[in-house]
């Protein structure tokens, strides 16, 4: 499959692949590079966004930076799920 890139880097992605996926306007999609290539990511939504950051962080230790703990586990779930 294949998609023109327009004027600012802009790609439309076809309606099959939007609805398979979920993506629908203003949905947010990670990018990431890979041996030459351009992997698009779409990013899941909850209906409570605490739902994904279960198991991020370990109850009863202290931290200076729960933000970065929680943005590390979602890295890692997204790396495992492209694997």
């Amino acid at each position: 499959m294949s998609v023109e890139v327009g004027k600012y880097g802009r790609i439309v992605l076809p309606k099959d692949l939007r609805e398979k996926y979920g993506v629908t306007e203003k949905s947010r999609i990670i990018l990431r590079e890979r041996e030459g290539e351009i992997i698009l990511i779409p990013v899941s939504r909850y209906d409570r966004p605490t739902e994904a950051l279960y198991g991020s962080a370990l109850i009863g230790k202290p931290t200076d930076s729960p933000k970065e703990i929680a943005r590390q586990h979602i890295r890692e779930r997204l790396s495992e799920e492209m694997q």
